[in-house]
C-alpha cells in the first residue's frame, strides 16, 4: 500500500491534470503540447515537495526515469518548435 505522502502526491497532480484541462477547455485552445509540459512542471514540483533528501524510496527511482522521459519529450517538442520557426 502506498504512503499518504505519495497518494496525496498523486492527488494533486490529478488535479492539477483536471484544472490545466478544464482551463483549457474554457478557452477552447486544445493543445496536448501545451498540456504535457504544464503536466511535466506540475510534477517536477510536487516530486520537489514530496522528495526526502535522507530517504530513496524504491518509487522515486521509478519517479525520476518518468520525469527524465518527460524532460527528453519536451526537449524534442521544444527543438522541433524552434526549427519550424527558423525554417519558416
Amino acid at each position: 500500500m502506498a504512503s499518504g505522502k505519495t497518494l496525496l502526491a498523486a492527488g494533486i497532480l490529478v488535479g492539477w491534470m483536471f484544472c490545466v484541462a478544464f482551463v483549457m477547455i474554457l478557452a477552447r485552445l486544445i493543445n496536448i503540447e501545451i498540456f504535457f509540459v504544464l503536466w511535466l512542471i506540475g510534477a517536477l514540483i510536487i516530486t520537489e515537495f514530496v522528495s526526502l533528501s535522507t530517504l530513496r524510496p524504491r518509487w522515486r527511482t521509478y519517479q525520476m526515469t518518468l520525469l527524465a522521459t518527460g524532460v527528453a519529450v519536451f526537449g524534442i517538442i521544444l527543438l522541433k518548435k524552434v526549427l519550424d520557426i527558423i525554417l519558416l
